[in-house]
């Protein structure tokens, strides 16, 4: 018997899924993709992620304007994407770009110094792969945005964009939620008693139980996520899907843009395309814009687009021969959050009758049976069913949480770590020879560094091409307080997992059983443990940085307008000039909102 894993958490019933969803006809909605016949449109949208759908949606609202949209993807039709608990399948997939660091001196020890770095290469984009956890971060984040530069997006300004998207269908605090909006947000409909025992056990270390998307963030709580019906809403099941029938809306995929094409010195006119299979760059097309084209393609490719088409660092783009149109810090201000593992077992608790979620529950009869008839059950649920928020008390300036920790109802196994592309000596060493063995339930508490000093950066590879994969640094742990914070997180989860609330079951962690240079439970062990066992929680921004024109450090003004350039922006979560409390993509596309408001007024588009 093994341990439920991630990676395989779907395999037998998505196969049962596949065929009985087969039988009876049923699929996944389909956007009716164009062709590029047409050369010209008012707006090019690069990138169908989690902000470029939302401004497909956005800027078709006026019949008189033109809208394509771009992807170097394929359409959502992968059934993995639509079933919740199928998630872990998506990585390192068809629907994965498959990014890479370069080597990491400090973390990531547990994949040889090296972290993948999952984004969605699908309609929907890191929406359709990611976890589906919905958080917006803290109150204080967006006032430091402003504080920084980026003038009108205060918490106060940006909470109304939040409220437009949602449409929240559980218990919270009602006047910071959204009712009515395109995206369905909700707690999960299943939910492990393991989880609730978390809660329960913060609740007894002091954390009270909040609404981390309300008045305040500081607590712990049942997680929320972007889910309706028992499936995955994605940006793209939520903003694209319904106005695919719009005259003026054009979505074309399989096409990733190569370079922004210029009229003169500094005014884009639009964007080359080639087939994204053929990588033939001498088959590239060129679309036009009237009005702007708007980059939406992430926090990698974003800035990569920009880069080859000489828009960044001069030093560097001189460095690769490419003509600098504008020397602005693209590239610059990586930021990404890093969380640790923490996996415990439950001695003596049977992997499939335990508390949390194993390969048995997941691919039981009635399990299936409920997923197909009723969309409910196991399989409507992801990883993370519960989140908290804390301070770690060495940042006192600051008024919202620097540690998150989120609740995974499974242990940890070496199947569960090939979501990470790890091999198998390292997790022995960290936890035991006998984790391939182990008949024991678990859980694993992750926490997670939510304000990083350390920053990275992303760089060209080549010339010319944005085929090459990018240079990704994101200089995780340079900073020594960012280790302080970590291991102040590690305490909190141990006392959390040391409380009455547990012991119904015999938890041990499994740290315990690690073969390292250090007795457990000092500092000097979890410093060695957290070099080996963090990871990225898939979290990148900041790489086209937003604030005021006369900072050197940016390059887009608080209208994401990039700076020196007509007729160019970028949306999306790039341009935040700070990692947020909390999970990204919820702010994403909260940045989309306003910025397709930015957009209609800058433009004179009337409604």
């Amino acid at each position: 018997m093994r341990r439920w894993v991630l990676v395989n958490f779907f395999v037998v019933p998505l196969v049962a899924y596949v065929a009985i969803k087969a039988f009876l006809g049923t699929r996944a909605s389909e956007v009716p993709y164009s062709t590029l016949d047409v050369k010209e449109y008012d707006y090019i949208v690069v990138g169908a992620g989690s902000a470029g759908c939302v401004l497909a949606n956005r800027l078709s609202e006026n019949p008189n304007v033109t809208v394509l949209l771009v992807e170097a993807g394929g359409p959502d039709q992968k059934k993995e994407i639509h079933v919740p608990a199928a998630f872990g399948a998506l990585l390192h997939s068809d629907v994965d770009w498959g990014y890479r660091t370069v080597l990491q001196k400090e973390a990531c020890l547990l994949t040889e110094g090296t972290c993948a770095w999952p984004r969605g290469k699908v309609l929907g984009g890191s929406s359709s792969i990611n976890a589906m956890m919905y958080t917006r971060g803290n109150k204080a984040d967006y006032d430091e945005w402003e504080r920084m530069g980026a003038k009108g997006w205060s918490y106060d300004e940006v909470l109304p964009y939040f409220k437009k998207s949602e449409d929240y269908r559980s218990d919270g605090e009602e006047s910071y939620h959204g009712k009515g909006g395109p995206l369905n947000v909700e707690k999960a409909s299943f939910v492990t008693p393991i989880s609730k025992a978390f809660v329960a056990a913060a609740k007894e270390r002091g954390y009270p139980e909040v609404d981390y998307n309300g008045k305040s963030q500081l607590g712990f709580s049942l997680a929320q996520f972007t889910v309706k019906d028992g499936k995955r809403h994605s940006t793209a099941t939520a903003f694209l899907h319904p106005v695919r029938e719009r005259h003026n809306l054009y979505v074309v995929t399989g096409k990733t843009a190569t370079k922004l094409a210029f009229r003169g010195s500094n005014e884009v006119s639009g964007v080359y395309v080639v087939d994204t299979e053929r990588h033939n760059t001498d088959e590239e097309e060129l679309i036009r814009a009237r009005k702007e084209v708007i980059l939406s393609a992430g926090a990698i490719e974003s800035p990569h687009i920009l880069m080859v088409s000489g828009i960044g660092p001069a030093e560097h783009l001189n460095a690769f021969g490419i003509p600098v149109r504008a020397d602005l810090p693209v590239g610059k201000n990586l930021q990404d959050h890093l969380m640790v593992l923490l996996p415990f077992e439950l001695k003596g608790t049977a992997v499939g009758s335990g508390p949390g979620v194993s390969e048995e529950l997941m691919g039981s009869f009635s399990s299936l049976l409920s997923y197909l008839l009723f969309n409910s059950g196991p399989l409507t649920t992801s990883l993370g069913e519960a989140h908290g928020f804390a301070l770690s008390g060495l940042e006192p300036q600051h008024q919202g949480p620097d540690l998150q920790f989120i609740l995974m109802p499974a242990g940890v196994d070496l199947n569960f770590l090939k979501l990470f592309n790890a091999k198998p000596a390292i997790p022995k060493v960290l936890w035991g020879n006998n984790i391939l063995q182990s008949q024991n339930a678990g859980f694993t508490i992750v926490p997670v560094l939510l304000h990083p000093l350390s920053a990275g950066h992303i760089e060209l590879s080549k010339a010319g091409s944005v085929f090459d994969m990018p240079v990704i640094d994101p200089n995780y742990l340079e900073d020594d307080r960012d280790m302080e914070v970590l291991l102040r997180g590690i305490r909190i989860a141990l006392k959390i997992a040391n409380s009455s609330a547990f012991d119904q079951w015999t938890v041990r962690c499994l740290a315990e059983n690690a073969n390292g240079p250090y007795q457990y439970n000092t500092d000097q062990f979890w410093q060695w443990y957290i070099h080996h066992a963090s990871e990225t929680l898939y979290h990148p921004v900041g790489t086209c940085k937003m604030g005021a024109l006369d900072d050197s450090s940016t390059v887009v003004d608080s209208r994401l307008r990039v700076k020196g350039v007509k007729n160019l922006r970028v949306v999306d979560a790039s341009v935040m000039p700070k990692v947020m409390s909390g999970n990204t993509n919820a702010p994403t596309i909260m940045i989309a909102e306003k910025a397709a408001d930015m957009i209609k007024k800058d433009c004179n588009i009337i409604m």
